[in-house]
């Protein structure tokens, strides 16, 4: 991605306005080393949203995962944060995510 294009979603903050079904798809796109890395940084009331749409292993596992690298430089996670705003994009380009307003919505397939 070309550095001088704008991210639709441009903070993790923002996940706050997606519906379920769009933090489903963003979270089944994502890798579970990238989610628990940016959860170690994300808002907690976001975080917990988007734990609250894993399916239970996935859960499990991301929790796991959180635990073993809660001491990771700040950088990486910074980089997972971006990394989820880049999938978000994609989700957004694929039309599987919409933009209303200031709110997502995520497309039935």
């Amino acid at each position: 991605m070309d550095e001088k294009e704008e991210l639709t979603v441009k903070s993790f903050e923002e996940f706050s306005y997606f519906d379920n079904l769009a933090l489903y798809y963003l979270c089944n796109e994502t890798p579970p080393q990238t989610l628990a890395l940016a959860f170690l940084i994300g808002d907690n009331k976001v975080c917990g949203s988007m734990l609250g749409v894993l399916e239970g292993k996935r859960r499990e596992y991301v929790h796991q995962l959180m635990a073993e690298q809660k001491d990771t430089e700040i950088a990486k996670k910074e980089s997972a944060v971006q990394g989820l705003l880049i999938i978000a994009e994609g989700l957004i380009t694929r039309r599987l995510i919409e933009k209303k307003g200031k709110f997502y919505y995520g497309i039935k397939r």
